[in-house]
């Protein structure tokens, strides 16, 4: 079986009908989510409908807050597919699935081709990376780009090519048109700590530095000067100055500003294999000496990331996504020296599964109490998702002590495979309307006349200018929803149905004393309009108490 494993074609095939389970399974059955899928499907969308293929453009507006590569691949989606759900992911299933072929390709140069294997095995089925080849969100581009810069920084480096580094510096080019500097900062700053670690520093020798510099430049290059030749200070104050600097500096959201917030982000978002993390960590320390140079750079690539997005003020689940390239890498050598080494390693092992199990049972049992308060609808579709990762982790126990230890493995990863199809067929259906404006759009389209406006607030705008094909007003600060309501026409806002209550509850001023209507309500969105409905039908009538 493990000599089966070590076949290039047979590790492909695996990783190939993984992949199209994981990431193309009903791809396109759930509606674009808010505030972020929506955010770039529609930016591509306007681009699409403008022929503009240089500036982003939202709400007929030039917006910088990401560079252009993921929109053109999303808008090259839309040209061949048709503007919808499955064309607006599809960039991110395919870059994930190129991601596990590259992850493979590295385990297999540093280690060997079966912990490559294992390596994309355990990228594919972590809760992050599924979730992020099915979104359609910059994160998966720009690690699979960074890991390609990786991958071939390695082969030169081991082969002693000069082209692999000018291709590394091609996908290093490639991740930074995708979110930025950070994307060439951070595994620059990787490579030299590596080196410092390990005294190599022939590697500057071997590099062609200033080729690599002229690929570099080459590629990325061109878009930033163009938009500083079009759109000059505007450009670089909102990128560089806001979205980069600023975003470090300052948290952007209520949530992030704890110093550990990315640490519980780590395990939840590597599960099931973040069990794994603890004992994989201290290996990887205890091997540095014998395995100096490989396991320097993955631990510095996994320290690098994680501090630096520790350290910034803006903090989101995603951020310190491309460092589970090296969770990958060190979890899936554990388990290759576990297959060698057997009994050696069988008391951490056990302990690690052991752990795994008891994750696996909180994980479901915390997630179904967190549904049935905030999504009873899917509880029953959620539960039979809970069953089967329950009986993938029954069955890899079995195997586990049973000796069996390359089944007790890939029952892991079955363990999230076979959960995503009631997932998929059964639960997000029906979590759609809480998650997206897709129902919203289409009741709104039953009410809308022409020439009546819309606002709403700004995590629902770009759902709603992507469904309905117009372009709401902003209406989270106060006095401009205070006059938005306040217009003598009719208008139309979604707002969350808590902060209509507080429009007449709270001392906010200017106060807002004409009445409003709720006419429709899922979830916590609710439609509302400043006028009686002509049909006299609606769920509340509010107006400020005397």
């Amino acid at each position: 079986m493990n000599k089966i494993l070590e076949r290039p074609l047979i590790a492909a095939l695996i990783l190939l009908v993984l992949a199209g389970h994981l990431f193309f399974f009903r791809l396109g059955g759930l509606a674009l989510t808010d505030p972020d899928e929506t955010f770039y499907a529609q930016t591509a969308k306007e681009m699409m409908n403008r022929r503009e293929w240089l500036t982003p453009y939202l709400y007929d507006k030039p917006q910088f807050e990401k560079p252009i590569l993921f929109y053109w691949l999303v808008g090259a989606s839309f040209r061949l597919f048709g503007v919808n759900e499955f064309a607006a992911r599809l960039p991110s299933a395919l870059l994930g699935t190129l991601g596990l072929i590259a992850v493979y390709f590295l385990g297999a140069i540093l280690f060997n081709k079966r912990a490559g294997l294992f390596a994309a095995i355990i990228l594919a089925t972590n809760v992050e990376y599924i979730v992020l080849s099915r979104a359609c969100v910059t994160d998966m581009a720009l690690a699979t780009f960074m890991l390609f810069g990786a991958l071939f920084f390695f082969y030169g480096y081991l082969r002693e090519k000069g082209y692999f580094y000018l291709l590394s510096a091609a996908a290093f080019a490639l991740a930074t048109l995708t979110k930025g500097p950070v994307a060439i900062i951070l595994p620059a700053a990787a490579i030299v700590i590596s080196v410092l670690f390990t005294r190599d520093f022939k590697i500057f020798r071997k590099i062609p530095l200033f080729q690599a510099a002229i690929v570099f430049l080459a590629v990325a290059a061109p878009w930033f000067l163009l938009m500083y030749k079009f759109h000059g200070k505007a450009f670089t104050d909102a990128f560089f100055g806001f979205q980069n600097i600023t975003r470090f500096l300052q948290s952007e959201h209520k949530i992030g500003s704890q110093v550990y917030y990315n640490i519980p982000v780590l395990f939840g978002g590597f599960f099931p294999w973040s069990a794994f993390l603890p004992y994989a960590f201290w290996r990887a320390f205890k091997k540095v000496h014998s395995e100096r140079k490989h396991l320097i750079f993955i631990l510095s690539w996994f320290f690098v990331i994680f501090i630096f997005f520790s350290a910034s003020s803006t903090k989101l689940p995603t951020y310190i996504f491309p460092s589970f390239i090296s969770l990958a890498l060190i979890v899936a050598v554990v388990w290759d020296d576990f297959l060698k080494e057997g009994s050696f390693l069988w008391k951490p092992m056990a302990i690690s599964h052991y752990l795994w199990i008891a994750t696996a049972v909180i994980g479901v049992v915390g997630a179904l109490i967190f549904i049935k308060i905030d999504y009873p609808e899917i509880l029953a579709a959620a539960s039979i998702s809970g069953i089967f990762v329950i009986l993938g982790t029954v069955l890899s126990f079995i195997a586990f002590i049973n000796k069996k230890f390359t089944a007790a493995f890939f029952f892991i990863a079955y363990s999230v495979a076979i959960f995503l199809y009631p997932l998929s067929e059964l639960a997000l259906p029906a979590a759609e309307r809480y998650e997206t404006s897709k129902e919203i759009a289409g009741k709104l389209a039953s009410y809308m006349k022409p020439g009546e406006r819309l606002g709403a607030e700004s995590n629902y705008l770009a759902g709603l200018a992507f469904y309905t094909g117009k372009f709401p007003v902003n209406l989270d600060q106060h006095h401009i929803l205070c006059n938005f309501l306040g217009s003598s026409s009719r208008t139309w806002a979604v707002l969350k149905e808590k902060n209509h209550r507080e429009l007449y509850e709270l001392d906010s001023k200017p106060y807002y004393t004409k009445p409003s209507y709720m006419v429709y309500k899922v979830g916590k969105r609710a439609i509302v309009t400043n006028l009686a409905p002509e049909d006299g039908k609606y769920i509340i009538k509010r107006e400020r108490k005397k």
